[in-house]
């Protein structure tokens, strides 16, 4: 599968760039470039979090942040073929204090591959992934889970949680999962932060401007509802275009991401891979974990 070739190469030069001083600005562009150089497209802006950011930070316009020093940098990137997407993330500790909680998230993520098959209830899963998170003295987040994705659909309504629920759903073949436990020194869920660079277009109805209307068609030529990035937008069409967006995240047109963060201030570390439901198993097409044998 094309797309969860383009992650894994992203992914690597991901543990190639991340290191004390790092641009996030320069790591999310160069990632985004790997994935269009393997002939895919990113299924969403490279996400950096830093510490006890936890998702959906995505270097915007002019964004001069760099990683800072001991920190626990999440990177999730996602590449699409054709609408057809795989996810995957890992997380790169920068300080050796902070292994045990890396470490806690590679495992929940083996127990959760262990867990997926066809036919799985998913709320097993997230039992699973709570009793291993819990067992290395850490807590999973809780309003985070994995997600059934579909073609131009990153969440297709199905999720796999990552702590004990009531019964949620099963796994069916053809179906396709991005399976990602979440695990934090924290308090265990995370809240919304202010700001966000991260945009999906949400409605094609026209508006009373020629401009914003023209952005709209552009808009879902391109990404078709999958999310994007302010970046983007200012590459193409500079300062307008990206006044432009803004109005239309005012009228309601394009929802933003707000960046998450743990609640309490802990640290969160996560991974990530991409499953594909098979009649008699699910083939893992993102294999984040290997990576971390180079």
């Amino acid at each position: 599968m094309r797309a969860g070739e383009a992650v894994r190469r992203a992914l690597g030069k991901a543990l190639d760039m991340v290191e004390e001083g790092a641009s996030l600005y320069r790591v999310a562009e160069e990632l985004e470039e790997v994935i269009a150089k393997c002939g895919a497209s990113p299924a969403f802006p490279a996400n950096i979090s830093v510490n006890s950011v936890a998702a959906h930070y995505s270097p915007g316009v002019g964004d001069e942040n760099a990683v800072p020093r001991g920190a626990v940098v999440k990177v999730d990137v996602g590449a699409h073929v054709d609408g057809y997407i795989a996810d995957a993330a890992l997380t790169i500790a920068l300080d050796p204090r902070r292994e045990p909680l890396v470490e806690a998230a590679k495992r929940a993520l083996r127990v959760a591959l262990a867990a997926m098959r066809p036919g799985a209830e998913l709320s097993e899963v997230g039992s699973a992934v709570e009793s291993s998170a819990r067992s290395a003295g850490f807590k999973p987040i809780r309003n985070l889970s994995g997600h059934l994705m579909e073609r131009y659909t990153l969440h297709a309504g199905k999720h796999v949680p990552n702590v004990h629920s009531e019964p949620c759903g099963r796994a069916l073949a053809g179906e396709v999962y991005a399976v990602e436990p979440f695990v934090t020194d924290g308090a265990g869920y995370v809240i919304e932060a202010e700001g966000g660079t991260i945009y999906r277009l949400v409605s094609t109805k026209s508006v009373g401007d020629s401009a914003l209307n023209k952005l709209i068609k552009d808009l879902w030529s391109k990404y078709r509802g999958l999310p994007f990035s302010e970046r983007w937008v200012y590459r193409e069409g500079g300062g307008e275009a990206l006044s432009s967006l803004k109005e239309l995240a005012k009228l309601r047109k394009v929802y933003v991401y707000p960046p998450l963060v743990e609640a309490s201030g802990g640290f969160v570390a996560q991974f990530e891979d991409t499953l594909l439901m098979l009649p008699d198993r699910a083939l893992n097409v993102t294999l984040v974990l290997e990576l971390l044998k180079r």
